[in-house]
């Protein structure tokens, strides 16, 4: 395995990493436009990843093992191990680049994974994806590709499962929803300091398709999700996303949507709790094009800081170059009001109590949007759990 210091490497020799020319020519230009300079990067101004970055760690390279069928699709240190029989799953050189994404990450993640995974679904599915990490002090960087075709409706629930520590985690989807429905689910929970993460996505939504996107973030790590999604004519987005923070966690949710056709339609709603001396960033830009007329575009956050030393960074934002369209956005950030718990104490109930059905009942309002019961109930009692955990 090589070793590498990123935030110590020059372009030139970052790009001897590309396992292809056509890899290397295009993310050199989109890297020289961006620049390597992270601390000039507004997405990242409150997530250092340039401490991530400064670390030399060893590169590890996936392996192209046997896939033994599996209900689930299993996915050990980068590399698919299980999946069902009837999923087409190829092992790729390499996929085609967004040459207009806004992350540094997203084209140094492509240079230096040697393999993609690419799903192709061309019926209606249900995908359980488990991703597991094993391997200690490493860079691990893989990407996943997903390509929906003939009007398939989609649902997919991810998952993470971690037995190291000390390592810094590269994966990210690019996703293409050519002819059909995406629901995405992804529950990350990290009871306790093992890895670092920044995974940056790649979305498009054809004419006429539709993407639900689901994001449930519980715990500790520094983890960055940085999420482009490309919104085409008549298509439509749903966004929603919880975040429970504690001790020195610092999680990242970086979306910017652009509108690029006519009647696209978006809508996207954030839940934030934050304990200790946790960071989370919402950081979310809506953009309309002077090219999409009759876009409907809101966004919200709300978030509760359970304590003074908890800091919550807030920036809803739209960039609208028409004025034929319908948008709105907004943010909230404040503490358990004490009237609501004045209100439920004159019912009998404990503070204690009733402060946790506050906070449960307000983070309750994101997991509800989830149609699987089992799932439902498994989001809920790991959010249930860190609370009782950091109460108790």
């Amino acid at each position: 395995m090589k070793k590498i210091a990123l935030s110590k490497t020059e372009l030139s020799s970052l790009l001897n990493f590309a396992k292809s020319d056509k890899i290397r020519s295009e993310s050199a230009v989109a890297l020289s436009s961006l620049g390597l300079d992270f601390k000039k990067t507004e997405h990242y101004r409150y997530f250092n990843v340039s401490y991530l970055l400064s670390k030399e760690l060893d590169i590890y390279e996936t392996k192209k093992d046997q896939i033994k069928e599996d209900e689930n699709i299993l996915i050990l240190d980068g590399s698919v191990v299980g999946a069902p029989k009837d999923i087409k799953i190829d092992i790729l050189d390499e996929i085609d680049l967004d040459k207009n994404h806004f992350d540094q990450i997203y084209y140094i993640n492509h240079i230096l994974s040697s393999k993609v995974i690419n799903i192709t679904v061309t019926k209606d599915s249900i995908l359980n994806i488990k991703h597991k990490f094993t391997v200690d002090n490493v860079l691990l960087p893989y990407r996943i590709s997903l390509n929906i075709k003939n009007g398939a409706k989609v649902a997919i629930y991810e998952d993470f499962e971690y037995e190291l520590k000390n390592s810094l985690i590269f994966y990210g989807w690019d996703i293409f929803i050519d002819d059909g429905f995406l629901e995405y689910v992804r529950v990350q929970d990290e009871f306790e300091k093992s890895y670092d993460m920044v995974a940056s996505h790649n979305i498009l939504v054809n004419d006429r398709c539709e993407f639900v996107y689901k994001t449930f973030d519980i715990g500790e790590g520094k983890i960055s999700h940085n999420t482009k999604i490309d919104l085409f004519q008549n298509s439509r987005c749903e966004a929603k996303h919880l975040v429970y923070t504690d001790n020195e966690a610092v999680r990242s949710n970086v979306i910017k949507i652009n509108h690029l056709k006519e009647n696209a339609t978006s809508n996207q709603e954030a839940r934030h709790v934050l304990k200790d001396r946790s960071t989370a960033i919402f950081d979310a830009l809506i953009k309309v094009e002077n090219s999409a007329k009759g876009a409907s575009a809101h966004q919200n956050n709300k978030s509760i800081l359970l304590n003074d030393k908890a800091y919550m960074v807030s920036k809803p934002q739209l960039e609208i170059y028409i004025d034929e369209l319908e948008a709105s956005h907004g943010s909230t950030t404040g503490q358990i009001d004490p009237e609501e718990i004045f209100y439920i104490r004159t019912r009998g109930i404990e503070e204690k109590e009733a402060r946790k059905m506050i906070v449960l009942g307000f983070m309750n309002e994101i997991i509800e949007s989830i149609k699987e019961e089992d799932k439902k109930s498994d989001i809920y009692k790991r959010f249930e759990d860190i609370y009782n955990r950091d109460t108790n």
